[in-house]
Parts: C-alpha cells; sequence; structure tokens
C-alpha cells in the first residue's frame, strides 16, 4: 500500500518519537511509486506556497509551518509552534 499522509504537530523531529501515527490529519493513496512521488513533489510545492518557513530534518522530510500558528500546551504552560509535514509510506512504513 502506498500513501502520502500530512502530519501536524506542535514539535518539529516528529519522526524520533513513537505514536507519530496519531498525528495524521490528511492521507492519499496511490496505485504505483511514479504516482506517488510525483504527487508528493506537488504536494511539497503547494506547501512551500502556503507556508512562510520550513525545516528539513532527518530523512530530508520537511515540516512547514507559519510563525505566527501556535497552540497552547497545558503541559508546558507555553505557546508551540504548530508544524506540517507530508511524508511517503509504503506497507505502513516511512518510505524515502
Amino acid at each position: 500500500m502506498l500513501r502520502i499522509v500530512i502530519l501536524k504537530a506542535d514539535y518539529e523531529g516528529w519522526w524520533l518519537f513513537e505514536g507519530w501515527q496519531d498525528n495524521i490529519i490528511r492521507q492519499f493513496s496511490y496505485d504505483s511509486e511514479k504516482d506517488m512521488r510525483q504527487a508528493y513533489a506537488e504536494l511539497k510545492q503547494q506547501m512551500k506556497e502556503k507556508f512562510h518557513s520550513s525545516k528539513e530534518g532527518k530523512y530530508s522530510l520537511t515540516a512547514f509551518f507559519n510563525g505566527c500558528e501556535l497552540e497552547y500546551c497545558e503541559d508546558c504552560d507555553e505557546d508551540l509552534q504548530i508544524y506540517y509535514t507530508p511524508i511517503m509510506i509504503k506497507n505502513d512504513e516511512l518510505f524515502v
């Protein structure tokens, strides 16, 4: 199964933690790797246009964000930046 998922999280570097799948807000399915890679490139371009900033992390994954989009964390007692990260998934594992 080939998918692209978009994650929303209040920390960049979500791939370092278990349970990142709970942050999936959107997903798309594909029949071929070629179609998925093309859609991924198009999605990243759209996100570059929508968001003011981005950070590239491990596995060349990009977290997109707008500096003004914050959410309050009661446990931390502070506002946290919100990040959106598209990733490719093959057979329920990260595909790079």
